[in-house]
Order: C-alpha cells, then sequence, then structure tokens
C-alpha cells in the first residue's frame, strides 16, 4: 500500500518536473530531461527525493545534496536551503522552503530560455545567458540571507518637482552617496523622461534616507539618482554643474554670479558664447553630461512631444520657462511645473534613521517584488558606513572624489588610483564596465576569500562570502579592519597584485581562462587572489618574482580548469587550487603567507581556502 502523498510534495513534483523538461541548460548544470517519468499514480511520499537529485543543478545549491539515506539527504537539503537547525527541520518547514527554490528556479529556467531564444546577431550566446542565470542567483541568495530587523520608520509621500531643487540648492540633498554609482543617464533616457514630464505621465517613488541633526533634515537618495540628475540637469540646477561653472568663473576672471544667472537664464545662447570665447575644447553632448550640464529636447519625429506640446521641442529649458503648456487639467507656464508648487507630483518613500540591516532588508525586498537591483548595489548601500566598503568603492574606481569617500586613502593614493584606472580601461586587458559595480565586486571576492576565517567558505556563494566579510566588520567595533590603516595595507595589497597581474603576456594563461579575448570572472579573480597573497610576503619585489616565474605560471595554468558544475564549493575548490599551485610557483609557501595574512591584517582565511583544494583533488 501506498503511503498517502501531501499537497506540498505533489506541487514540489510538478516543480521539478517543470525543470526535467527539454532544452538548453547554463554552462556548468547538469539535469536529467525525464518529465515523462514522473507518473501521478506512482507517487509516494517522499519520491520527490531520488527526482530532486536529477534536477539540483536547476537549484543553485553550494553543493551537491547528500542522497545517502533519506535522513541525510533532508540535513543535507536544509542545510544547503539556508535553514537554521538542518539537523532538526520540522517536515513543513523543509518542504515549503523547497518548494519556494524550485518555483524560483523554473522562474530563472525559462528567464533562460527566453534570453538564448530572443538572441538577436550573437549578442546573447549560452556563456552570457548562464553568466546572466549565476548572477541572478547569486542576487536571490543575496537576499535570503537578509535578517529581518524589527520595525522600519518610512512614510509614503508626494513631492513637487521644486521641493528638491530646493533641497539640492541648501546642499541638503546628497545625490551622490558614496554607494551610488557614478555614472549619469544617456541623453537620449534623460530627454525621454523630461518629456514624460511634461506630457503629465507619473514616474516611479523616488527613495531617500532621511537624517536630522543641528542643521535640519538632511536626505540621501537610495534609489532615482539618475532621475533627479536629469530633471536638475535639465533645469540647470544641478549643484555639481554650478560648481563647475563657479570654477570657470574663477577660471575666466568673471563674475561668480553674473556667470550663474548667464547659465540658468540663457544656456543656449549667452552661455555657450561665452564658452566659445574662453575655452578651445567644444561643449558637446559628451562633455555637457560629464560636468552635468543642461540638455535639449528631443525634436521631430523621435519626440513624443505632439499637439500643443510640439512648440517645446528641440529647446533647452531656459528657451521655454515662460511657454504655456497643458498641465494636468489647467494652462500653466513650463517653469511652473519644474519652479513652483505644482500638481504634478513624484511619489516619494523616506526612511527616516534607517540602519545598515534595515536598507539591506528593503532593497532585498524590493528584488522579491520585481524591482531589479543589483546586489553589490544593495551591498554598498547597506555597509557604506564602514570605511572599509568606501576605501573598495574608491580604489576600484567605482566611487568618485576619493578625497571626500575615503580621504584616509590619500596617503597612498598616487599607488592606489592604478588600481581602477586598470580595471576599468575600455582598451585594457580587463575592460570591467562601469554599470553594475563589477570592479568593486572583483576586489571584495578577493579580499573575502583571503580575509574570512569562520569555516564556512566552501558553503557560500560567492556573495554571502562577501557579505560574511561585510558583516563582521559592521558588527564587531574592533574588528581589525575598521583600523584605516590596516584598510589602507588592504588597498595597496589589491594594487600590487594587480600591477603583478599586468606584467604577465597574453600567451601565460590557459586558452580556458577567457573568452573571445575577455577575461572569465571566476579564472580572473582566482589569480588575483593568488597574487594578492603573494604581495603580503613580496610587496615590492613581486612584480620580479612574477616576470622570472612566466614560464612556470605558463605550465601551471595548464592544469587549472575550470569547474564543469556551478556548485559554489566546487568553484571555492577551484579558487584553492589556483592559489595554492601559483603560490607554490612563486616559492611561496601557503602557511608562510598565512603567517604575514594574520601578522598585517589581523586575520586569514588563506589555509582554509588552499584545504579546500585537496577535496577537489579527490
Amino acid at each position: 500500500m501506498q503511503d498517502a502523498i501531501s499537497e506540498l510534495e505533489v506541487d514540489i513534483l510538478e516543480q521539478i518536473k517543470g525543470l526535467m523538461q527539454a532544452g538548453p541548460t547554463p554552462k556548468g548544470v547538469e539535469v536529467t530531461n525525464s518529465a515523462n517519468a514522473i507518473s501521478v499514480d506512482e507517487m509516494t511520499e517522499g519520491c520527490w527525493r531520488s527526482l530532486l537529485a536529477d534536477v539540483q543543478g536547476w537549484l543553485h545549491l553550494p553543493e551537491e545534496i547528500d542522497i545517502t539515506s533519506t535522513a541525510a539527504a533532508d540535513r543535507s537539503l536544509a542545510r544547503l536551503l539556508g535553514l537554521k537547525n538542518p539537523d532538526n527541520t520540522p517536515t513543513e518547514e523543509l518542504l515549503t522552503t523547497l518548494l519556494n527554490r524550485l518555483e524560483k528556479a523554473n522562474e530563472l529556467r525559462e528567464e533562460f530560455i527566453d534570453a538564448l531564444e530572443d538572441e538577436t546577431e550573437g549578442t546573447v550566446t549560452l556563456a552570457t545567458a548562464s553568466a546572466d542565470w549565476d548572477e541572478k542567483w547569486e542576487e536571490v541568495e543575496d537576499s535570503q540571507e537578509v535578517e529581518t530587523s524589527g520595525p522600519i520608520i518610512a512614510e509614503a509621500s508626494v513631492w513637487p518637482i521644486t521641493e528638491f531643487r530646493e533641497h539640492a540648492n541648501e546642499g541638503d540633498l546628497n545625490l551622490s552617496p558614496s554607494y551610488q554609482r557614478a555614472d549619469v543617464w544617456p541623453t537620449g533616457d534623460a530627454q525621454l523622461l523630461i518629456e514624460s514630464i511634461l506630457r503629465g505621465i507619473p514616474l516611479p517613488s523616488v527613495i531617500l534616507l532621511k537624517t536630522n541633526d543641528s542643521k535640519g533634515d538632511h536626505f540621501e537618495i537610495i534609489d532615482g539618482k539618475q532621475r533627479l540628475t536629469s530633471i536638475l540637469r535639465f533645469t540647470a540646477a544641478h549643484p555639481r554643474a554650478l560648481g563647475n561653472v563657479r570654477a570657470k568663473a574663477k577660471e575666466w576672471g568673471v563674475d561668480e554670479d553674473d556667470l550663474i544667472d548667464c547659465f540658468q537664464s540663457d544656456y543656449a545662447n549667452r552661455f555657450k558664447k561665452e564658452w566659445r570665447a574662453h575655452e578651445t575644447m567644444r561643449l558637446t553632448t559628451a562633455v555637457e553630461r560629464t560636468m552635468y550640464f543642461p540638455f535639449p529636447l528631443r525634436k521631430g519625429s523621435r519626440s513624443t512631444l505632439v499637439g500643443e506640446l510640439e512648440q517645446v521641442q528641440g529647446r533647452y529649458y531656459s528657451e521655454i520657462r515662460m511657454l504655456t503648456i497643458p498641465v494636468a487639467d489647467e494652462t500653466k507656464k513650463v517653469r511652473d511645473l519644474f519652479e513652483r508648487q505644482s500638481k504634478y507630483r513624484i511619489p516619494v518613500i523616506i526612511y527616516s534613521e534607517a540602519s545598515s540591516r534595515q536598507i539591506h532588508e528593503v532593497f532585498s525586498l524590493y528584488n522579491r517584488q520585481g524591482k531589479r537591483l543589483n546586489a553589490e548595489e544593495i551591498r554598498n548601500a547597506a555597509y557604506h558606513e564602514l570605511d572599509f566598503m568606501r576605501a573598495l568603492l574608491v580604489t576600484s574606481g567605482d566611487a568618485d572624489e576619493p578625497e571626500k569617500v575615503a580621504p584616509f586613502l590619500m596617503e597612498s593614493w598616487a599607488q592606489i588610483s592604478s588600481t581602477g584606472e586598470a580595471l576599468g580601461d575600455p582598451n585594457g586587458i580587463y575592460a570591467m564596465k562601469t554599470a553594475g559595480y563589477k570592479r568593486t565586486k572583483a576586489l571584495s571576492w578577493v579580499v573575502a576569500a583571503l580575509l574570512v576565517e569562520d569555516g564556512g567558505i566552501g558553503g557560500r556563494s560567492t556573495a554571502n562570502q562577501i557579505n560574511a566579510l561585510l558583516k563582521r566588520i559592521q558588527e564587531d567595533p574592533n574588528d581589525p579592519l575598521r583600523d584605516r590603516h590596516r584598510i589602507l595595507k588592504v588597498m595597496e595589497m589589491l594594487d600590487g597584485a594587480i600591477d603583478a597581474h599586468q606584467i604577465l603576456p597574453d600567451e601565460t594563461w590557459s586558452a580556458p581562462f577567457k573568452t573571445g579575448g575577455r577575461w572569465q570572472e571566476l579564472q580572473l579573480v582566482s589569480s588575483f587572489i593568488a597574487l594578492a597573497a603573494a604581495y603580503s610576503v613580496r610587496n615590492e619585489k613581486l612584480e620580479d618574482n612574477v616576470e622570472d616565474a612566466i614560464y612556470a605560471i605558463q605550465n601551471a595554468s595548464k592544469a587549472w580548469k575550470r569547474p564543469s558544475k556551478t556548485q559554489s564549493r566546487q568553484q571555492w575548490q577551484f579558487i584553492g587550487k589556483v592559489v595554492k599551485e601559483f603560490l607554490e610557483v612563486l616559492g611561496i609557501s601557503v602557511e608562510e603567507a598565512d603567517n604575514t595574512l594574520r601578522r598585517v591584517f589581523g586575520t586569514s582565511g588563506l589555509v582554509e581556502l588552499a584545504y579546500l583544494s585537496h577535496e577537489e583533488e579527490r
């Protein structure tokens, strides 16, 4: 007699069946496409366990499920799903958590297949779709790790555009907190946003963090930076633009107030004439964007402004301020929309004195609700108060104004600044893009691999290993990486590693290290980690050591084959192997590097990382 099967188990089997459908799979994911093998008549209590093992690659688990017995499978699954008490997890909790994971797996599977089917002119390949699938899972895992933090003080409101302008003008609106990207929307996107406002189309919410001190309220932008930047640029009110104009007034020897008035009242004619009179560089769209200067509206067939709005096409704000247009059910001057109280409002969500944990939690909830927020952006917001986080941002080149964001790095900035330049050079060997904080992630990954020692590395995703480091620093006021001198030494180590890495010619690395001439992220970071550990021992001598060992590194890299599967543990095993053998080629033992890291930085996870390489060999 068959045991009764619960509704949860039926749902689980249906999800497993979805994952067994024939179709492409991401690189490193192995599944058994046998959906028809599941027969309703044969369903018994617990039969899902053996079938789950066939599709577990789609679940992006840190390692494979232990299927030696039913009890072992449940304990293993509970641990891999992140449940707090894997040895004694209630069955319903385990099944519910598994069902949620399976539902997400099917959702991401469909997105992966859709991406491949929608490819145009080779822009999407199996490799790029696989990388995107892997990144989405990391964001899911990052959000699931968030701990709840109790009540959050927040309010939903609506502000007229003039309120944003006033706060920005008074210096109470921080448009560029250290955790935000430094990029500005392309002019076409900014123009489309302004067209939407002029047409009365509502905008998404702007999310602000409010603090209060003796000088009153201050706001930081958590989400909506590019939208507000576009509005302030268009209306010649962006604080950075005004700062640039003041600098030009001093440089040109003209009255500052007069030039500001010229900039805001007649940018298209008088200000541009002044520019041509004093500057040899043309005021191109690219220059305007860099300096946060105004841009005109689109014109012709590309513009969405028609009918009574057609009169503003192709013109700057200073040229249309006094023109009347329909706003809601009234006729108003354009300036009323941007400079006065207006019926057109932008939704605002304001968090009051939210802690880093609460910001992290809120961003993660947005991700689960469909608002795609990059995992690195969430992390930067959650931990931006840490000196260490800010140091990573400026060292990687993902944050501007290092003298303001991380002034304690200035004594070595001439040396450290080359890191971000090397990583971000579009014509260089790495060519990491600004979008997505890829450079910050790479450096964070290196440090988290070397300086986290808690026994958990093999079971964590990259994102969660980085979070473990930042959480440790945040929660312990005596953590070694609270010390600014040590942070400086970490950034010098990263810079030294990348300087040494650049010495190695392209032919040093075996072919699988790159795809189409571009570095594979796992292989690149593995070599960075090895060289960072080596730099801690050899310091400035490392570059000579590396140059002398080029042929030995070339031979060793032939054995550094990327793991066939995507489980986190296998990737850490690969990293451990590369780091251990790279150090051996340079004549450095793991123990020597580990001791040096402990002495300089107060902690080291190198031995733990290298130990994983023994698993990789078995």
